[in-house]
C-alpha cells in the first residue's frame, strides 16, 4: 500500500500517495497546471515544458515538469510565481514558432489545444520566426492526414503507437533546424505498417495528425445527389459520444436527435448499424459453433476491427485462417441495404450511394479494399468519424443538443441488445455467446449477461459451460495487450477457444475517431450507457429476432450458407511486412 503524506503547493496542505505526481496532485485538487504533452493514457514525457513549476526542498529551489516530478514528504510547490508564468510563455511562443498557422482552414480548431493555450496565454503572435513553412503534408493513405507543419514535438503519437499500439512506426526525425515525429523510415505513413487505428490522431494537440476528411465530399453528395439515394448508416458507439462535441455529457444516447440531424441536412435514409451487428452476432456464432464441434481452426478470432485486421494480414500470417470470414457490422448493413432493402424500396443498389458514421478511423481504410464490394462498387461510399460528422452538421448550423427526436429507419425491423453493447469491448463476444450459449446447450441455458468479459480492462478471461463442455475466451483491447497475449499463446502459456480483439482502448468507444479528449473516465462513462440501454430492449438474443430471420428468408438465405456468405463474409490477404 502506498505510503501517504503532505505536500505544500502554494502553501497550502494536501494529502498525497507515495507515488503521485505533482501534475496528478493538482488535478485530483482541481488546481490548473497548462500542459501540452500530457494525456493519462501514456507515460509522461516532459516534452513541451509548459506545466513547470517552482519545488522547493530543504531549501533548495528548482523548476521541474509537475508531470514527471514525483511528491516526496516535506516538497513544497508554487505553481504560478512570475518566473514560472514567464518561462510558460517563452516555452509556449516558441511552440508556436514550430506549428504553421491554418487555423482558418484547419479542421482541429475544436480540437487544437495549442490555440486554446495561446488564447489563455493571451497570445496572439510569436516573437519567434516559423520554422516550418515548407514542410509537406502527407495524405497517401485512405485513413490519415499528416502536415508535418503543425508538429509540436510533443511525442504523443510515437507514444500513442508504442504504449498503446504495441508498434514502432513513429520516430523522431530532423528536418534542418527542427524536429518533427513522424512515419518511419519513410515520408508517408503509407509506407510504414500503421493499422491506422488512430491513437496517435486521438492525442495530437496541435492537428498534425488527423483524419483523412471526407466532409466535403459528403457535402457536395449532398447537394447534388442527381437521383441517387442518400443513406447515412450509424455506428452503435457513435450516439453516445458525439454530444460531447455539442457541450453535452459522455454516454447521453442522442440516437434520436441524431436521425432527425441527419434527416435535416439531406439524407433520404438513415440506418442503424445495431442491425449489421445483429448479423454479424448470428453469423459468428454458427461459425463458431460449427468449428467448435469439428475442433477445426480453433481458436476463432474477431474480425470485426479493421485495424486489428490489418495487424493480422502483416504480421501473423499464421491466423489468417482462424480469422472469423463475417465482415465487420457496418459492411455487414452495407450488404443487406444494397441487396435486400433496395429491393424493398425498388431501387437499382448502383444508385444507393452509403455513408457510415463511425468512432473509427481504420474504417475508412477498410471501405477500400476490394474484397468489400457490392458488383464493381464499394460497398460503403463514404466513412465519417464522429469528429467529422459532428463537423458537418455545425456547418449546416445544425445544434444536435436543440433537434427533435425521430426514429431510424427500419427496413430490418428492431435490432436487439446485442448491437448496443457492441460498442464495448467484450460486446460482440458477448452478443454472440447469447446465441452460442442458448443453440449448444438446446435452449436449456439462456444467460444474457457475461460479466467476465466486460469492463475496460486490457485483458478479460472468462471460462463459459455449458453442460460438459467448457469454453475458454479471451477479450483483448489495445493492440499491445494483443501482441502480448499472442505471445502467451504462441508459447502455450494460453489456451483459448474464441478470442476478441479491439486495436483501441475498451474497444470503439475508445476509437480514433472519437471526440477529443478521450480519456479512461470518459471512456468509462460511455461504456456505463451502453449496458443500462441493452437491459431495457425488448430482445437481446439475435438467434429470436424475427425480423432478422425475415430478411435472411427474403434473401433466400440462411445464416452461414452459400448466398450469407457471398453477402456478410470475407476473404483476408497477406500483407508484407515494410
Amino acid at each position: 500500500m502506498n505510503k501517504i503524506f503532505e505536500i505544500k503547493i502554494n502553501d497550502k496542505k494536501y494529502k498525497v500517495r507515495d507515488g503521485d505526481t505533482v501534475l496528478e496532485v493538482a488535478k485530483k485538487n482541481k488546481l490548473h497546471i497548462p500542459t501540452l504533452c500530457y494525456h493519462p493514457d501514456l507515460l509522461p514525457n516532459g516534452n513541451c515544458r509548459l506545466c513547470l513549476v517552482e519545488a522547493i526542498l530543504k531549501d533548495n529551489l528548482s523548476l521541474v515538469s509537475a508531470c514527471s516530478t514525483k511528491v516526496v514528504p516535506d516538497l513544497k510547490i508554487k505553481l504560478d510565481t512570475p518566473k514560472v508564468k514567464r518561462i510558460r510563455r517563452i516555452n509556449l511562443e516558441m511552440l508556436l514558432s514550430d506549428h504553421i498557422k491554418k487555423c482558418d482552414s484547419c479542421n482541429w480548431h475544436d480540437n487544437c489545444e495549442l490555440k486554446k493555450l495561446a488564447k489563455d496565454f493571451g497570445i496572439k503572435e510569436s516573437r519567434f520566426s516559423e520554422r516550418r513553412r515548407k514542410f509537406k503534408i502527407d495524405c497517401k493513405t485512405p485513413s490519415m492526414l499528416w502536415d508535418s507543419s503543425k508538429c509540436i514535438e510533443c511525442g504523443n503519437c510515437l507514444s500513442s503507437c508504442k504504449e498503446i499500439s504495441g508498434m514502432d512506426n513513429i520516430e523522431t526525425q530532423y528536418r534542418g533546424s527542427s524536429i518533427i515525429f513522424g512515419p518511419k523510415g519513410g515520408r508517408s505513413f503509407a509506407e510504414t505498417n500503421c493499422v491506422f487505428c488512430g491513437q496517435c490522431i486521438l492525442r495530437c494537440p496541435s492537428g498534425s495528425l488527423q483524419e483523412k476528411s471526407e466532409v466535403n465530399q459528403v457535402k457536395k453528395f449532398l447537394a447534388r445527389k442527381m437521383g441517387q439515394i442518400a443513406v447515412a448508416q450509424l455506428a452503435p458507439s457513435t450516439r453516445y459520444s458525439i454530444g460531447e462535441l455539442f457541450g453535452l455529457s459522455p454516454g447521453e444516447n442522442l440516437e434520436k436527435k441524431l436521425v432527425a440531424s441527419l434527416r435535416k441536412i439531406g439524407f433520404d435514409y438513415v440506418l442503424d448499424v445495431n442491425v449489421g451487428v445483429d448479423i454479424v452476432a448470428i453469423e459468428e456464432a454458427e461459425e463458431f459453433i460449427e468449428r467448435f464441434e469439428s475442433k477445426k481452426r480453433l481458436p476463432i478470432f474477431t474480425a470485426c476491427c479493421p485495424a486489428w485486421v490489418r495487424y493480422v494480414e502483416i504480421f501473423h500470417h499464421e491466423l489468417i485462417s482462424q480469422l472469423t470470414t463475417t465482415k465487420s457490422p457496418v459492411h455487414c448493413l452495407a450488404s443487406a441495404t444494397k441487396s435486400y432493402f433496395s429491393k424493398k424500396i425498388k431501387i437499382n443498389p448502383k444508385k444507393i450511394k452509403i455513408v457510415s458514421i463511425v468512432p473509427c478511423v481504420a474504417n475508412k481504410f477498410e471501405s477500400t479494399l476490394p474484397e468489400l464490394r457490392f458488383g464493381k462498387r464499394p460497398e460503403i461510399d463514404f466513412v465519417l468519424t464522429v469528429r467529422e460528422t459532428a463537423r458537418l452538421l455545425k456547418s449546416k448550423n445544425i445544434n444536435l443538443a436543440e433537434e427533435d427526436e425521430v426514429e431510424f429507419d427500419s427496413p430490418f425491423g428492431q435490432a436487439t441488445g446485442a448491437g448496443v453493447i457492441s460498442g464495448a469491448s467484450g460486446g460482440v463476444m458477448e452478443s454472440v455467446l447469447r446465441t452460442v450459449v442458448a443453440k449448444l446447450s438446446g435452449g436449456e441455458i439462456t444467460k444474457l449477461q457475461f460479466n467476465e468479459v466486460r469492463g475496460l480492462g486490457g485483458v478479460k478471461e472468462a471460462i463459459v459451460d455449458i453442460d460438459d463442455q467448457n469454453i475458454e475466451v479471451a477479450v483483448v483491447s489495445g493492440l499491445a495487450n494483443a501482441s502480448r497475449l499472442l505471445k502467451d499463446m504462441k508459447s502455450g502459456v494460453k489456451r483459448y477457444n474464441y478470442v476478441e480483439v479491439m486495436a483501441c482502448p475498451g474497444g470503439c468507444l475508445g476509437g480514433g475517431g472519437q471526440p477529443i479528449p478521450t480519456t479512461g473516465e470518459i471512456r468509462e462513462k460511455r461504456r456505463a450507457t451502453y449496458y443500462s440501454d441493452d437491459e431495457i430492449k425488448p430482445l437481446r438474443r439475435v438467434h429470436e429476432n424475427q425480423d432478422l430471420m425475415k430478411m435472411y428468408e427474403a434473401l433466400d438465405a440462411k445464416p452461414l450458407s452459400d448466398r450469407a456468405k457471398r453477402l456478410f463474409h470475407r476473404g483476408f490477404i497477406k500483407r508484407k511486412v515494410k
